[in-house]
């Protein structure tokens, strides 16, 4: 009965948005305007800063407007959520071209003017563990029925991605054919590798100044739905006089950390992986940032066999890079400690997950955008 009055509820939801909508849509089309949005933050990624630059250098009588928002977690912040998706839908009717980062409501849940041309970019360089339509119906999925009537990721003109691999895996998660499939790259593949757009360095070792006299191990793990991480066993595997531990969680994740191994939320976790000699993960696509400039990758396993019935994968690790897969965090101290990594395993996972690595992603991206802007 719970789950049929959810179902009653979403369905009258986006009739309202689309009644909203149908007279939203009476204002006119902007040739010259490109929407970005996003629900993964509330201020704009560095892909989003990226292309907007870009844009901007290309042409600067383009309207680009940026909108990011999370969704709150309390009733009033929820209320109000709604009359920004109002200003999202009148932003969708005005635009030309749509980039989004992620599942956005609006974009996929309603009908659109023809000519909208909308661009998945999605927030993550491919995709170690499953999600969209992958793993519905699973313990951290969607329900079938809601992705239903949600339409989730619908209505995208294409999808970017970084190799013929992800393009595989993308086919299934966003339930899209190949076609619309783009190996054009990610933003963030130009910031990793051109020293040119990364300021933020010299500022993170000026504030900490201790990361600058050790080596800089950096934990980056996945974010497990309704799970706490329990981080007692890492922090107590290196040798401290030798090594600094980095931990960043995800931004959803509440597991209790000691401040000692925190970096301010201001650099991103692209910024601490240029800094860190060793990256220790897991299901996290942080490991494909981190291949791209050759940082030497861990992955840290110790809850496969549940992560796997809960989400499922899309990449064997075990088989991918077997000398660097560990279920117990003590192997790979030691692998550490001893100075072994198995650099060829490495390079394969880079050669087949990150074709685009050059620093034309943006370009290219842009590229193909403005052929639609007359």
């Amino acid at each position: 009965m719970k789950n049929f009055i959810q179902k009653c509820i979403l369905y009258i939801a986006r009739l309202s948005m689309s009644f909203i909508y149908f007279f939203i849509k009476l204002f006119p089309m902007q040739k010259n305007k490109i929407l970005m949005l996003s629900r993964q933050s509330n201020t704009p990624s560095i892909d989003f800063n990226l292309l907007n630059q870009e844009i901007k250098n290309r042409n600067n009588n383009i309207n680009v407007k940026i909108l990011c928002k999370k969704i709150p977690e309390n009733f009033i912040g929820k209320i109000a959520y709604c009359f920004y998706i109002v200003k999202c839908m009148y932003n969708l009717a005005t635009s030309k071209i749509c980039i989004v980062d992620g599942y956005v409501i609006p974009v996929s849940a309603l009908k659109h003017k023809k000519g909208l041309v909308i661009m998945q970019i999605w927030h993550a360089m491919g995709a170690i563990k499953q999600f969209g339509y992958q793993i519905t119906d699973k313990k951290e999925g969607s329900n079938n029925s809601v992705a239903k009537i949600m339409k989730m990721h619908k209505n995208y003109t294409n999808i970017t991605c970084t190799s013929e691999a992800t393009k595989k895996i993308y086919a299934q998660a966003f339930n899209i054919n190949e076609s619309k499939i783009l190996k054009l790259g990610m933003p963030r593949i130009d910031y990793l590798l051109n020293e040119n757009i990364n300021k933020n360095i010299e500022e993170i070792y000026k504030e900490y100044p201790k990361l600058k006299e050790k080596q800089n191990i950096l934990y980056v793990p996945t974010f497990r739905k309704n799970v706490e991480i329990d981080l007692t066993q890492i922090c107590n595997s290196f040798n401290k006089e030798k090594y600094n531990l980095i931990i960043r969680l995800h931004p959803l994740d509440k597991s209790k950390v000691d401040e000692g191994f925190l970096i301010n939320n201001k650099y991103s976790t692209l910024d601490l992986i240029k800094i860190a000699d060793y990256i220790i993960t897991d299901y996290s696509a942080a490991s494909f940032e981190a291949a791209t400039i050759n940082k030497k990758i861990f992955f840290y396993l110790y809850d496969i066999k549940e992560y796997e019935k809960a989400r499922g994968l899309n990449i064997n690790l075990k088989q991918e890079m077997p000398n660097e897969t560990f279920n117990e965090i003590k192997e790979i101290a030691k692998r550490i400690e001893n100075n072994l990594y198995n650099e060829e395993e490495l390079e394969n996972f880079r050669k087949k997950y990150i074709e685009t690595i050059d620093t034309k992603n943006t370009e290219r991206i842009v590229n193909y955008l403005l052929q639609y802007i007359k």
